[in-house]
């Protein structure tokens, strides 16, 4: 099938604007994809940080709790309080990051009710202790309720924890998987160019430089060249114009090399013509000459008186130096006539 250079270069752009155009929506799409992934990925371990965060603070104020009623020394009281306010401060951090979740939100609801009665039974320790009523503050410590509430808690942390554990195993996949595939949207960008650029560099040899070549051959070989298959229907239309052009300027440079060997020829056989004319002319010349030599012989012998000895001799002198020109004039015509039959 024929195409032209111009066709070739315009199916070559459109196509790579087309493919870049598409390559380019996926891989915005899948760009998009992996940082959206990417978030909810960084979104679970801060969440999973925050839960560890809560363990801590809840286990700091049970510990400042414990040591102020060990002690009575007013300084435990400094990690309680910090810790009951970073408690109370991560659960809101964690209600906040978790609100697309439903179930997680029950759990700190859950969590937080659990969390205000830890809480409290720790404050009611502390006023006991602050009362000097240690008895009762030991006693309130003795009924295990701080305990129970703490394992509440763990529990209820346990399986928050798990259930962000799980959705930070789907969201690595997820995340994985849109990382393979905005890689695998840039490779197949870069391969659907080399494609293209092969594609190009493969049209202009196969239907610019081999014919170009064909036609270097055509013509370094005219006319024995003949035989060369120019212009065929794989090449492209600029080529085979340009081959045609070619084969026609030597056809008619032909036909101009033959028309001007007939013009030669023609040109050779009219001055042959005009030459055997000459000749004819200086043979009758020649004639007249020796026709006139003679009459003035016999004049010269029959009437000696007429003309002076040296006027006859003068007019002998130029008879025969005519007719010796016209031998040369013959000569010279004839050797033109043996180059005339030669071309």
């Amino acid at each position: 099938m024929n195409y032209s250079l111009k066709r070739i270069l315009i199916i070559f752009i459109s196509f790579s604007i087309f493919a870049g155009t598409v390559n380019l929506l996926i891989i915005t799409s899948s760009y998009s994809n992996k940082n959206e992934h990417e978030f909810w990925l960084i979104h679970t371990y801060e969440v999973l940080d925050l839960v560890s965060q809560l363990k801590v603070q809840v286990k700091r104020a049970e510990t400042g709790q414990r040591g102020y009623l060990l002690t009575e020394d007013r300084e435990y009281l400094v990690p309680y309080k910090q810790g009951i306010n970073l408690s109370l401060n991560t659960y809101e951090a964690l209600k906040i990051k978790t609100k697309d979740n439903p179930t997680q939100q029950k759990r700190l609801t859950e969590l937080y009710d659990i969390l205000n009665q830890k809480f409290s039974e720790l404050e009611q320790t502390i006023q006991f202790a602050k009362k000097g009523a240690m008895d009762e503050a030991k006693k309130l410590v003795k009924t295990d309720i701080g305990r129970h509430l703490m394992e509440e808690i763990e529990l209820v942390l346990l399986a928050f924890e798990q259930e962000e554990r799980y959705l930070l195993n789907k969201r690595s996949r997820d995340y994985i998987e849109a990382k393979s595939l905005h890689s695998t949207s840039v490779i197949i960008l870069e391969c659907v160019y080399i494609i293209l650029i092969v594609w190009l560099i493969y049209s202009i040899r196969d239907k610019v430089l081999k014919p170009l070549r064909v036609l270097g051959l055509y013509i370094k070989n005219y006319p024995e060249s003949e035989k060369f298959e120019i212009a065929k229907d794989n090449n492209c239309i600029e080529v085979s114009e340009l081959a045609q052009g070619i084969k026609s300027r030597c056809s008619e440079s032909e036909k101009a090399i033959i028309q001007l060997k007939q013009n030669e020829q023609e040109m050779a056989e009219q001055l042959k013509s005009v030459t055997q004319r000459a000749l004819a002319l200086c043979s009758s010349n020649e004639h007249f000459t020796a026709k006139l030599s003679s009459m003035l012989q016999q004049y010269f012998r029959d009437k000696q008186g007429a003309f002076s000895h040296e006027d006859i001799d003068h007019i002998l002198k130029l008879t025969i130096s005519e007719r010796d020109s016209n031998k040369e004039l013959e000569l010279y015509l004839k050797n033109n006539i043996n180059q005339s039959d030669k071309i």
